[in-house]
């Protein structure tokens, strides 16, 4: 049962309200993931890794919308235990737990092989914590197996900080106002509505901000938390998909990847994970393209589905409702002519891996 204290402003993507779920006292803020406007992310230390920072100090600098507490950190060394990546790029690595991650167009929760690094490449931003609360919409609390050995994350009621992802594209952060034992908050998040959750620092680390308010206030410095901007101009044109529960433990491997020579460039192309639904064609190269050049993709003899000027580039094609059984992806680099200095293919089958070809 839900008993909500307060009322969210109806049109606002982030809200923030005090309920009463499964017995549990909890903090919510709930963001519309919809919202082309709402942008999420994790944020470290003002001076790096290994460095802390005051929960208000975080606040000030990076003026969020909303935040809250990131992941676990070591208490001498200071540095987190879990993978972070800011603005595309790993900035720690930590190789354990379970992972909110944020493509262009969507969220994956991605459970996380232990003590091995990851293909990042497809994600803007990450953070990872654990243990895992919700998956699949089975609340599950999993202390064992993901690398957590402190006894106090176990501990049978302690305050929690927890995110979790409905099957909707809300984001739920949550903090405890009292102690909670790993599996009521997994109780609660489900009764929410997540479909997947997990747990974050929590005691003496959870903090929540909303709108101005410091609504949970840290008893000690924190090296990294998680925050939310409402952003004036749209972060995406494209619409957002479902959140996706991916385990990298169990075979979710890194996107195939193409190699071609054009002139004297080297192209890499990474292709979408499965051939289905709205796929991302990922096109790099070792030198800045030639001004009037552009990087082409085709669908088999149809007109170009996506065209790049720069390099790199993220290009979209529309891989729903192809008829037949194979089809053939075309990437080409074009000079200021229109003349082929370099091409790759793969055929594919609909709803295949990205790695078949025939």
């Amino acid at each position: 049962m839900i008993f909500a204290h307060t009322h969210p402003a109806v049109g606002d993507p982030v809200q923030y309200t005090y309920r009463v779920v499964s017995g549990i006292h909890l903090h919510v803020i709930d963001i519309d993931l919809d919202d082309p406007h709402a942008f999420v992310a994790p944020a470290i230390a003002d001076h790096g890794i290994g460095r802390t920072e005051s929960f208000s100090s975080f606040i000030s600098r990076l003026h969020p919308t909303a935040a809250i507490n990131g992941t676990f950190f070591g208490k001498r060394s200071l540095r987190p235990v879990a993978d972070i990546v800011i603005d595309g790029k790993l900035v720690h690595f930590g190789g354990m737990g379970t992972a909110l991650a944020f493509t262009a167009d969507g969220v994956d929760i991605i459970r996380l092989p232990k003590s091995r690094h990851v293909d990042w490449s497809e994600h803007i931003s990450a953070l990872a914590g654990g243990p895992l609360l919700v998956w699949d919409s089975f609340a599950k609390p999993m202390p064992g197996g993901e690398g957590f050995g402190d006894p106090a994350v176990f501990a049978r009621a302690a305050p929690r900080t927890a995110v979790g992802v409905t099957s909707k594209n809300h984001l739920l952060l949550v903090t405890t106002v009292r102690g909670s034992s790993l599996r009521k908050l997994a109780e609660a998040l489900k009764a929410l509505g997540a479909a997947y959750a997990f747990n974050l620092d929590g005691g003496s680390s959870s903090g929540m901000y909303h709108k101005g308010r410091l609504v949970l206030r840290p008893k000690r410095n924190l090296t990294n938390i998680l925050c939310v901007w409402v952003k004036p101009d749209p972060i995406s044109e494209r619409p957002r998909r479902a959140p996706r529960g991916l385990d990298w433990r169990t075979g979710h491997e890194p996107r195939p990847v193409l190699y071609f020579a054009a002139a004297d460039l080297k192209i890499s192309v990474k292709l979408p994970r499965r051939w289905e639904g709205r796929g991302s064609v990922s096109v790099t190269a070792d030198k800045p393209l030639p001004d009037g050049w552009k990087v082409v993709v085709r669908l088999d003899d149809d007109p170009p589905t996506a065209i790049a000027n720069s390099l790199p580039a993220d290009l979209v094609v529309d891989l729903t409702d192809l008829p037949g059984e194979k089809h053939r992806l075309w990437i080409e680099i074009l000079d200021d002519r229109n003349q082929q200095k370099g091409r790759t293919e793969r055929i594919f089958r609909p709803g295949t891996t990205g790695i078949h070809a025939w």
